[in-house]
């Protein structure tokens, strides 16, 4: 008995061939590794739900009420929302970066290590294992997160500053009117567009949205943002390269590091070599991980979208309506439609990216064979 054969089957390094191609009878491609992420689900649904609206979706519903609650005590206070708005707002994405930086890195470990293991160790899954096994691998995971939540910020940065020389950036479009149906349709393309670019992940992702708010926010931000009219489109030369540059930069280290936490628990604890492995796996195949990764993600923008549209119908609805007459007034409750409305796009985030992560692990335990 070999090294190898000793080894758990989580510590199961790729074999040489894993940078050829598939092992002969094994079935790698998109459907059979989707058909592996249901099953994981499917297999330990606890766990996982429990993963995904804990430390996906919590900072989230955390963040939607602590706004909600400054916006209400100011309406309470002072009659009027508008003075606090921008306050509440970034406290909010502050509030959601402190607890996101922790919650959403061990939800990462702990489904990674959940869609790793071997069907014949289904029995050992538990959500306590789960989160031992990313306490275990803390000081990697934190690594992996700096790293790629840093490159796609640098290159979020890059592109935005390209688009508001453009007028197309569309941070500046925060709202939609209910019945209005071209403002629904167009708002619904806008928010399509905005889900495209990969998601550095908490905290960089709190810190860009509060820098598009505060800057959308301001005089000039709201000039340089979002115009569909036939005005003047130039930029100079040096943004263009910059945002061009900054695509590349986006899909390249999406695609290379996207495996950066399978890989984690693919080795041993005490072996440091798992970027290097990322890489490797990724790099021999590239063209097939872009192929899969983004046919994901264009089919989870088109569920985010229908649900981002939905979510705000089903408030003016469900919410808003019976609020406004339980309370005998015909004032538009402001603070308690824009949380619930937090809330339920933080739920179906963290399912959102429950199924990412499942998706990455079992497409590395598919090319790394």
């Amino acid at each position: 008995m070999g090294i190898r054969d000793a080894l758990p089957s989580i510590y199961l390094r790729p074999w040489p061939a894993a940078t050829s191609g598939a092992v002969s009878g094994h079935k790698v491609s998109f459907r059979h590794t989707l058909q592996a992420t249901i099953n994981v689900f499917a297999r330990h649904p606890l766990p996982v739900v429990v993963c995904a609206f804990a430390c996906f979706a919590g900072a989230g519903i955390v963040g939607s009420l602590v706004y909600g609650v400054m916006i209400g005590e100011a309406v309470i206070r002072t009659g009027s929302h508008t003075t606090t708005t921008m306050r509440a707002y970034n406290t909010q994405m502050l509030v959601q970066a402190l607890i996101g930086a922790f919650t959403v890195t061990l939800g990462r470990g702990a489904l990674t290590w959940i869609a790793m293991q071997e069907e014949a160790r289904a029995g050992q899954v538990s959500l306590g294992n789960a989160l031992r096994a990313a306490l275990r691998a803390w000081r990697p995971l934190v690594l992996s997160t700096v790293l790629y939540g840093g490159l796609i910020t640098l290159g979020l940065l890059g592109l935005s500053a390209m688009l508001r020389e453009l007028r197309l950036d569309i941070s500046n479009t925060r709202s939609i009117r209910i019945g209005d149906f071209g403002n629904i349709l167009n708002w619904t393309l806008i928010r399509a567009i905005g889900l495209l670019p990969p998601d550095p992940g908490s905290p960089f992702t709190d810190w860009l949205t509060s820098v598009r708010y505060n800057l959308a926010r301001s005089m000039v931000g709201s000039y340089l943002g979002f115009d569909l009219s036939t005005v003047s489109r130039t930029a100079s030369p040096g943004t263009i390269v910059v945002g061009l540059a900054s695509i590349a930069t986006l899909i390249v280290v999406d695609g290379l590091l996207c495996l950066r936490t399978a890989a984690i628990f693919s080795t041993p604890p005490t072996d440091r070599t798992w970027l290097l492995q990322a890489v490797r796996v990724s790099s021999s195949h590239f063209g097939r991980i872009l192929i899969w990764r983004w046919s994901l993600r264009f089919a989870f923008v088109a569920f985010a979208v229908a649900a981002l549209v939905l979510v705000p119908a089903l408030h003016q609805v469900l919410v808003i309506a019976p609020t406004r007459q339980m309370l005998g007034t015909g004032y538009w409750p402001y603070h308690i439609a824009q949380s619930a409305n937090g809330v339920s796009i933080a739920l179906v985030n963290g399912a959102l990216i429950a199924a990412g992560v499942i998706f990455e692990a079992r497409m590395y335990r598919a090319l790394a064979r």
